[in-house]
């Protein structure tokens, strides 16, 4: 309750430095005082001025995001697939990829998603604005609420199934609530549409896959008490698979690493969280872990590679693809140092240009969407040899990667023990 009362009389709290956006205060806090949002309120207080450089990775108009860098670096065949799905013309029905998806675009090569409707996912829709509303920026989330109801209502869109859940409960729960947004159409997901035509049979398993899992849960499933994480229980058990749960999990979920950047923008804080969820994987004793969340998925793929972990990554329609007898493209481990080489170019333009350090003030998301920044010519360059050092021999040899492993270990130990004992946190 102290912290809480810091929140409100002084707008100062540990929690401002700690919050990993996960919303589990608001469903524990016992006098239902919806903390995060506060931490939100204050957040947005503090960042009007500007975001730390960091969080141009995440910003879609800034050069050098996520998405521009990767695509110097993606498969043509990828890049062909993001391409088509580049579409607003009027449709009734579509699957939004949003954001993320467009990460990992080869999930939705599966055979089991042949029946969706047509899929619209290009970067040019700002996503759903979950991460942004994150940061606190809640201007920008109401532009990309307005952008999101003109695009919907110009294409005539009656329903749209959402390939990331968590942008699901973005556009049915956060941008309704707390700003306005009417979209005048059904919203589902793709879990619930999968798990459906599972339910229906018109996916049929034909093979029990066997193995022991654990399942991660994202921050958002936490909405609507939890339904959408027994949905995903419920699609991983018709696939053959027997779940072990985790220390934290439901309402009491850890962050993948994604969140615990938003009070601070530094890359080690998504380190440590993240490998504090990848231990907790572990301690299972499971085969392999389920991560439903395409953010969370490459999030901890890169802390496995980076830790050196042998666990192996599952996204449902992988299992599912697999229960019914296909081959699903799986390039979690590669995706992974490509977004390894996208961090190591913003550290290296960190390190030697001032100016990327600065503060910046993310320009005005228009209603129109727009296409994304090309990436300039020196990133497009250093992108391309960062990828080629990371998937050559140099690093992808036993000795490197033990190193490695060995190097983040320490270092995210020390990290974090310091960060504990300066915050005053007990340790574990």
């Amino acid at each position: 309750m102290k912290e809480l009362a810091d929140l409100i009389d002084k707008g100062a709290s540990r929690a401002l430095e700690v919050c990993n956006t996960c919303h589990t205060c608001d469903l524990v806090c016992p006098q239902g005082a919806d903390p995060y949002e506060l931490v939100l309120e204050r957040w947005w207080e503090r960042r009007q001025e500007g975001l730390p450089t960091t969080a141009r990775l995440v910003t879609p108009s800034e050069p050098c995001n996520i998405w521009s860098s990767l695509k110097a670096v993606m498969p043509e065949e990828e890049l062909a697939l993001s391409r088509s799905w580049d579409d607003f013309s009027p449709c009734e029905e579509i699957c939004l990829t949003g954001f993320y998806t467009n990460v990992v675009p080869y999930l939705m090569q599966a055979k089991v998603l042949a029946g969706l409707p047509k899929i619209v996912g290009s970067e040019a829709l700002f996503g759903c604005a979950g991460d942004i509303y994150k940061t606190g920026r809640f201007d920008m989330v109401e532009q990309i609420a307005r952008r999101l109801e003109r695009v919907f209502g110009d294409m005539g869109v009656k329903r749209v199934i959402c390939s990331m859940s968590a942008e699901g409960m973005v556009l049915k729960d956060i941008l309704p609530r707390r700003f306005g947004a009417g979209f005048g159409c059904e919203i589902t997901t793709l879990d619930e549409w999968l798990l459906e035509r599972l339910r229906s049979g018109e996916v049929s398993p034909v093979r029990e896959l066997g193995m022991r899992v654990t399942v991660h849960d994202n921050c958002l499933s936490k909405l609507e008490g939890g339904r959408l994480q027994e949905i995903n229980r419920e699609i991983v058990t018709r696939t053959g698979c027997e779940i072990l749960e985790m220390r934290h999990h439901g309402e009491r979920s850890l962050c993948c690493g994604f969140g615990a950047a938003a009070a601070r923008f530094r890359v080690m804080d998504i380190m440590s969280s993240g490998y504090r969820r990848l231990k907790e994987m572990e301690e299972t004793g499971a085969d392999a872990a389920v991560i439903y969340c395409p953010a969370c998925l490459f999030i901890l793929s890169v802390i496995k590679e980076m830790a050196g972990s042998r666990m192996p990554f599952y996204h449902p329609v992988e299992l599912v693809e697999m229960a019914a007898g296909g081959q699903p493209v799986r390039r979690h481990e590669e995706r992974a140092w490509d977004i390894m080489a996208v961090i190591s170019n913003h550290l290296v333009k960190f390190a030697l240009f001032p100016s990327h350090r600065r503060m910046f003030q993310p320009a005005s998301i228009p209603p129109e969407p727009e296409s994304l920044p090309e990436l300039p010519a020196w990133d497009r360059r250093r992108m391309k040899a960062l990828a080629f050092l990371y998937h050559g021999p140099v690093v992808q040899n036993r000795v490197t990667r033990r190193a490695l492993s060995l190097g983040f270990k320490a270092v995210v130990g020390i990290y974090g023990a310091v960060r504990e004992r300066r915050l005053g946190i007990r340790p574990r």
